[in-house]
């Protein structure tokens, strides 16, 4: 699918200001201000990295503009991530988090000077017990950091999140960590026996409930709606927010983490900047037990990314987030003909040929597909989404490898996704 595109520099400086915390410190000495953006100016010679503030390639007069218009969105330590803030203090030995239920709580380390904000609930940092419904935040983060003092503190899980993490398995068959039920149904006794400091919960109805119940106990409840973000990148830097109830050390070094995978995204958008091929694509699942295929809105996580990666999702159409099911005959009018297929297979198998596919989905008619007939049908690998949290970069170079396999090398060697042969 061919797209023109008309750029002006009135449209790159109106272009969304999502940037992370260090871009676009071009001169490096630690602030965002107009001295950078003189430093730019006068100096064009520097890194894509460093100076492409704009991420079309190059670097000129439309990355200094750029970056006067938004150096004080710049300075913000939250950029991406929309269902809380964060304001660190680290200097005075404390943090201020608010979770998506705006709840707000004071992280104060030994020694700090505590604020004494009114409506917040101080929680000595790093936190001494934690337990927690979902694999994401606070369970992949300590998957990230791998440092022992953040899996001491987690204390109970729930069982499936528990087969997640390696270190949390070990940790189990140990007997250090609770399983405390399921994420719609956890067993309030054994989350009381452990008396953790702060039990986090998601955005189901039923933690609702939860929340309730446990704060009527006299628990401390924060809700993370992680899943809830518009974009990728605001999904991923929830590790800061698991990191914070750990402490500064723990902090920068998710900091550092979140840096990586923006500058992997950047790069990403460097190498697709100058495309005009869009391919279609299809992001779907397909439910057995209710035999339909299902899509989220084109405002979710995925479906952006793949549009970010000069992707064009099928189903650009249907507003907001949420996840839907379609009846076929409307799937199939623009599934089966988009040049680019990715199926989230929520199952425990892997499918790596046409005939897994069809013995699986038997009645999908996945083989009148043309992204099947053309070899660009994708699967994700099982436990994919454990990935999409641990390895942000990697995960987006699998969405840039099957969107434009000849500009990444080929997709032949996809980390979470298996080409269907």
């Amino acid at each position: 699918m061919k797209k023109l595109i008309l750029l002006s520099i009135l449209s790159l400086i109106l272009m969304p200001s999502i940037v992370g915390e260090k871009f676009g410190d071009v001169n490096e000495d630690g602030s965002i201000n107009i001295i950078d953006v003189v430093y730019l100016f006068k100096n064009r010679n520097l890194d894509y990295e460093v100076g492409d503030i704009n991420c079309d390639n190059s670097i000129n007069i439309i990355d200094v503009v750029y970056l006067f218009k938004h150096y004080d969105q710049m300075r913000e330590p939250i950029v991406f991530a929309e269902h809380f803030k964060l304001e660190p203090h680290w200097d005075n030995g404390y943090c201020v988090v608010i979770d998506s239920e705006d709840n707000k709580f004071v992280l104060l380390e030994d020694g700090g000077t505590n604020p004494n904000i009114p409506d917040a609930k101080v929680i000595n940092a790093p936190v001494g017990k934690i337990a927690t419904i979902f694999y994401c935040p606070t369970v992949s983060t300590a998957d990230i950091l791998k440092d022992a003092s953040c899996y001491d503190s987690i204390k109970g899980t729930t069982g499936y999140v528990i087969g997640y993490s390696p270190e949390l398995t070990t940790r189990y068959n140990e007997g250090k960590i609770a399983d405390i039920g399921k994420s719609s149904s956890i067993n309030y006794e054994t989350v009381l026996n452990i008396s953790p400091d702060i039990v986090f919960l998601g955005d189901w109805s039923s933690h609702d409930t939860m929340e309730e119940q446990l704060v009527k106990n006299g628990l401390t409840v924060s809700r993370f709606y992680t899943y809830d973000e518009p974009t990728y990148m605001g999904r991923i830097e929830w590790i800061k927010f698991s990191a914070a109830f750990w402490g500064e050390d723990k902090y920068n070094k998710t900091e550092n983490y979140f840096q990586d995978a923006w500058k992997a995204r950047n790069d990403i958008l460097r190498k697709v900047y100058a495309e005009n091929d869009y391919p279609s694509v299809t992001l779907f699942s397909w439910s057995k037990y209710k035999d339909a295929p299902g899509v989220y809105g084109s405002a979710h996580y995925y479906n952006k990314m793949a549009n970010n990666f000069k992707g064009e999702y099928v189903f650009n159409d249907i507003p907001g987030t949420s996840f839907q099911y379609l009846d076929k005959e409307t799937f199939y009018e623009r599934a089966m003909d988009s040049d680019v297929c990715i199926m989230r297979h929520y199952y425990s198998n892997e499918i790596t040929t046409k005939e897994e596919l069809f013995g699986n989905y038997s009645t999908a008619n996945f083989d009148k597909f043309k992204s099947l007939q053309n070899g660009r049908f994708y699967i994700t690998k099982p436990k994919y989404y454990v990935y999409e949290a641990i390895d942000p970069a990697g995960y987006m170079m699998d969405y840039a490898k099957m969107l434009h396999p000849e500009l990444f090398g080929g997709d032949d060697d996809l980390k979470y996704h298996n080409k269907i042969q």
